[in-house]
């Protein structure tokens, strides 16, 4: 059974940095963390299928991880395994779907 792509949980930032893009297949909230305390603020991004590493600029920090899916998830344990988190202080790691691959976010920037 597939699910289709506007079934999948999804969250990430807007391109341009000012809030969250949430889509869920069920009833769910989306939250935006916010400071107004941030320096070098980027949003780092990519693309690829199973493990996906996104490094933050050097000097520069993880303040959180998001995946993006690509295409529909087939109902097998790879399908359901998509996951993104925080790999080191300064990149997030995620895996995706290895056919149709996923985008891999980083939030990053320094705290003052």
């Amino acid at each position: 059974m597939d699910v289709a792509i506007d079934e999948i949980p999804r969250h990430y930032p807007t391109y341009d940095g000012n809030g969250c893009e949430c889509h869920y297949y069920e009833s769910a909230d989306c939250i935006a963390t916010c400071a107004s305390n941030i320096l070098n603020h980027e949003i780092r991004y990519e693309y690829g299928r199973g493990l996906i590493t996104v490094p933050c600029s050097r000097g520069n920090f993880v303040l959180g991880c998001n995946i993006m899916p690509h295409g529909s998830i087939e109902n097998t344990t790879v399908g359901k395994c998509l996951s993104w988190a925080t790999k080191s202080i300064n990149s997030c790691e995620c895996f995706g779907d290895i056919n149709d691959g996923a985008t891999c976010y980083a939030v990053c920037g320094q705290i003052i």
